[in-house]
């Protein structure tokens, strides 16, 4: 399913030139940056459109629509092998502009794959189409041995984001790592088999290092300008730490205590309980005008059918639904103005949200 995206309007290569100028801090040689986000802002559907800016498929959201049955599992396993890229990897359409860098369009994320790998673990156990899925997901492997190795020792180890070099190192992204081998350490080649599970332990044991003593953790893994504590990168990082956990139980000991601390900081710091939504930050590094985001709250809501607060969960989504959807569109943040913004962005937290409320539903034996 094709989708218009909060980053991909920097796709076009004048406007790409000009974002890298801005991000490297030639900030006059991008006076524009600023009045284009101001276009952005007001009418983000319409500029795209002037621009002629091509929605597009993004490979993990194509997984996530597969798991809450949106999509067949052979529509599941043509989209992944259209969009693989570094032979069985994936990424996004685009080229994406980050503080670590540029990355260009097909860049494989390490971000993004693990939702493939497990929607092709669930294709390969639920369908005549096994071989193929098996197949695709046993290939991730050399993907995932061509990450950067940027901290390395007997007990802790930390990779990169993607396969390129990189300045700073990502917290949450070593935790789709960890998820990422562990997946490989139960449904992967017996030959991997150890090699897996020594990866899972040491780059669990390096995400847990960097566990600050309230719970948080940052985006990056340093005390460097930018750094920030966010609330879907923070439940990015306890919601793996949970699937490896229920994967590979031995571990449990290690990681419980940690998950404990990390969801009591979103509840007691990124929860907000006079709105009954979660905030975007208790940490910034940057401002923006924009005051809630659904990715937080898709990502929340993931969390508490984790938990098992399903009475909670079920409140919860009715108020993220009343801010977030109208007309049966939904939008993915909502500006300082309260207006809602993003019409029906897929991939920035609407896609998450369906597929955590198809968890709920589940779990509270409403399907």
């Amino acid at each position: 399913m094709k989708s218009y995206d909060p980053y991909d309007i920097w796709s076009i290569p004048v406007l790409g030139k000009l974002k890298s100028k801005w991000t490297s801090g030639q900030k006059a040689k991008a006076f524009l940056v600023p009045m284009i986000g101001v276009m952005e802002l007001l009418a983000p559907n319409l500029l795209r459109q002037i621009l002629r800016v091509k929605p597009n498929t993004f490979p993990h959201v194509e997984a996530m629509r597969y798991q809450f049955n949106d999509l067949s599992p052979s529509g599941a396993l043509h989209e992944f092998t259209e969009a693989r890229v570094r032979e069985s990897a994936w990424g996004l359409p685009f080229s994406w502009f980050s503080k670590n860098g540029v990355y260009s369009a097909k860049t494989p994320y390490i971000t993004n794959t693990p939702y493939v790998m497990e929607a092709l673990v669930s294709i390969a156990d639920r369908s005549e189409l096994k071989p193929q899925a098996k197949k695709l997901f046993q290939q991730t492997w050399s993907f995932l041995e061509v990450l950067e190795v940027m901290h390395s020792t007997e007990s802790e180890l930390a990779l990169s984001y993607a396969p390129v070099l990189e300045p700073r190192r990502v917290i949450n992204a070593n935790s789709y790592a960890a998820l990422a081998y562990t997946l490989h350490a139960v449904y992967g080649e017996e030959d991997n088999n150890k090699i897996a599970q020594d990866r899972v332990r040491r780059l669990v044991n390096w995400v847990l290092s960097k566990q600050q003593s309230n719970g948080s953790w940052y985006y990056y893994a340093d005390n460097e300008d930018g750094n920030f504590i966010d609330c879907f990168h923070s439940c990015f990082i306890i919601k793996n730490l949970i699937k490896i956990k229920k994967l590979l139980p031995d571990l449990s000991l290690v990681i419980q205590p940690a998950i404990d601390k990390g969801w009591a900081y979103i509840r007691s710091d990124l929860y907000d309980p006079k709105r009954g939504l979660c905030k975007r930050f208790s940490h910034r590094s940057h401002r923006d005008p924009f005051r809630w985001d659904l990715y937080d709250q898709a990502e929340y809501l993931g969390l508490l059918v984790d938990f098992s607060l399903y009475a909670e969960a079920t409140e919860f989504a009715q108020r993220v639904e009343s801010k977030f959807s109208k007309n049966s569109h939904w939008y993915c943040r909502i500006d300082i103005l309260g207006r809602r913004w993003g019409k029906d962005f897929l991939r920035w937290g609407i896609a998450p949200y369906h597929y955590h409320k198809h968890r709920l539903q589940l779990a509270i034996g409403m399907l």
